[in-house]
């Protein structure tokens, strides 16, 4: 028995490896960039972003998918679209199709998202469920750094060969396919969960608000994640494998924040999100500031921290605050979440009509996360204020 839910455990977190390696070849952008040539680098740059939009579909379809073929299969379809449209620009290489394969990716990882939460709350109870989604988190930003380093390594043998990281995927699916039994439905586990929660609903426009907050942090975030690898190659720091670096340790950075995130978000309560926005702005900061390989590293690692710091802060609101809207609450904020990182190039291209300088860019986004943090606080105090 214990083997069997042993088992269970390492087949379900182990999808977080392949999710999580959605920005995997992002620091593979100048490589790419240079195959090519007559394509804008913002258009270039969306075969990293799209990801995030057909994301945002798949978690839209995952409750309707789920419900007609199951939550298993549903995931097992995630791992499959994952791994098909993941390896195959290794074969095949237009740009169009290089689209459409990033838009499978996308989607796959949107069904895997949007049931990975359910099933852990399905299988596991009290403090084991809290330490499984814990672990989620915490296992993601590893998948993301192990992904990140393992296609930056695979770079030296063509840009095109670096997508062969996905094939972690097929591995993951034959492990969940034996791991995990059939679950057809959760809904009375759900409906014991939110019993006495469906009374009242706060405004709905409350959480269009939170949502809001997801889209404009994650949007500012990803501009890390897809300019690292640029600025480390036109400041003649390194090359796209230095920069693919930057991803890893921003993945690392997210690693950690997932491990210790519990901890202190008990100590330090509703101000840690004004916290994990200053440690944002710090990470821009060491971009902006950067004179050499390192600053850029150590900004990186402290994006994401900052990154998986906020992400499940306003999460876990979503599902607290507005536990009466079901799973509706988490799939919005999920969705604002995903178009954030797709329209992260067009804030770019925005900020590119004051200022064409990468760094200057860094320090705006510096700014506009410093500024974000002063009404996080302010809404702490009050909260702090009405308690007392």
């Amino acid at each position: 028995m214990k083997n069997k839910e042993s088992l269970l455990k390492v087949a379900l977190l182990s999808t977080c490896f392949v999710s999580a390696s959605l920005n995997a070849i992002t620091g593979n952008i100048p490589e790419i960039a240079k195959a090519f040539p007559s394509l804008p680098l913002t258009t270039v740059e969306l075969l990293m972003t799209i990801p995030s939009l057909f994301q945002m579909f798949g978690v839209l379809g995952g409750k309707g998918i789920a419900k007609g073929i199951g939550y298993k299969n549903t995931m097992l379809l995630g791992l499959l679209l994952c791994g098909v449209g993941g390896v195959l620009p290794i074969f095949w290489h237009p740009f169009a199709l290089l689209m459409i394969t990033r838009c499978m990716f996308g989607f796959g990882a949107g069904l895997m998202l949007s049931t990975i939460l359910v099933l852990i709350v399905y299988f596991f109870e009290g403090q084991t469920r809290s330490t499984m989604i814990g672990l989620n988190r915490g296992i993601s930003g590893l998948g993301s750094a192990l992904a990140t380093f393992t296609a930056g390594q695979l770079l030296r043998f063509g840009w095109n060969i670096s997508f062969a990281v996905y094939f972690l995927a097929f591995l993951v699916l034959a492990l969940f396919f034996f791991g995990v039994p059939n679950v057809r439905s959760v809904s009375a586990r759900y409906a014991s969960a939110d019993e006495g929660k469906k009374q009242e609903r706060p405004p709905f426009i409350k959480l269009l608000g939170l949502g809001l907050l997801m889209f404009v942090s994650v949007l500012l975030a990803t501009m890390y994640v897809i300019k690292a690898s640029t600025l480390i190659t036109e400041s003649g720091f390194g090359t796209a494998k230095e920069g693919s670096l930057a991803i890893t340790w921003l993945s690392l950075g997210s690693f950690t924040a997932g491990l210790t995130y519990g901890k202190i978000r008990g100590k330090i309560g509703e101000i840690s999100l004004s916290i994990f926005f200053l440690i944002c702005a710090a990470g821009f900061l060491c971009g902006m500031f950067a004179k050499s390989l390192v600053p850029v590293w150590i900004g990186a690692f402290l994006l994401g921290y900052g990154y998986l710091g906020f992400m499940p802060f306003i999460q876990e609101q979503a599902s607290r605050n507005y536990a009466a809207y079901g799973e509706t609450a988490t799939n919005l904020v999920l969705i604002f979440q995903s178009v954030g990182a797709f329209a992260t190039p067009y804030l770019s291209s925005f900020f590119g009509l004051f200022t064409s300088e990468l760094k200057i860019q860094f320090l705006i986004t510096a700014i506009c996360y410093g500024l974000m943090a002063v009404p996080a606080a302010l809404v702490y105090r009050h909260k702090k204020g009405a308690t007392q």
